[in-house]
């Protein structure tokens, strides 16, 4: 078994190894909400139908931090063995002709919003995010209303600024848009 990173630049050579694993193991893998998480997915505890999120955090001087059952993953991941004893989620606790909560919410934000980012106005790909208009921060609800689809990085622009700064943000990201068009 390999030692476990504790620095940022330790765990880049691990991570598209580390994220096939998770993958295999029947996680879904989430886009980071800010600059020091290095990575963010869902996953099932221990044998049980409860679903929770671990993430990895990388603090500003480079030390990492494991929350949830990261660090247990990653260590079962290093010596490669199967996440918390069990290769993947039930078929009980998720039947594979039932839509996930997080396809449905996308669906619906693509049949009211079309496939272009709110900010930018550009076509999505597989970076495409879902922004909370109103912060959780700043009281926004997790309601498709305050939901929209957005690239990775517009999202990360946007941050938990007010809705009126995110306006701002999309003008001026759509404006750079058509000039480079």
């Amino acid at each position: 078994m390999g030692n476990v990173p504790v620095r940022r630049e330790q765990i880049r050579h691990h991570m598209t190894k580390f994220m096939a694993w998770l993958n295999a193991n029947g996680a879904e893998i989430g886009q980071p909400t800010n600059p020091y998480e290095v990575i963010r997915y869902r996953a099932y505890w221990r044998n049980t139908h409860r679903a929770g999120v671990h993430i990895i955090y990388a603090k500003e001087n480079g030390l990492l931090t494991w929350t949830g059952g990261s660090l247990g993953h990653f260590r079962a991941f290093l010596a490669g063995e199967p996440m918390d004893g069990a290769a993947k989620v039930p078929a009980i606790a998720k039947p594979a002709d039932v839509e996930s909560e997080a396809a449905k919410r996308r669906r619906k934000l693509l049949a009211r919003d079309g496939a272009d980012c709110w900010f930018c106005g550009l076509a999505l790909g597989s970076d495409a995010t879902i922004e909370h208009l109103v912060p959780k921060s700043k009281g926004g609800g997790n309601r498709l209303d305050n939901y929209a689809l957005a690239h990775s990085a517009c999202n990360q622009a946007a941050a938990d600024k007010p809705l009126v700064e995110k306006i701002a943000l999309r003008e001026s990201l759509r404006a750079k848009s058509k000039e480079t068009v």
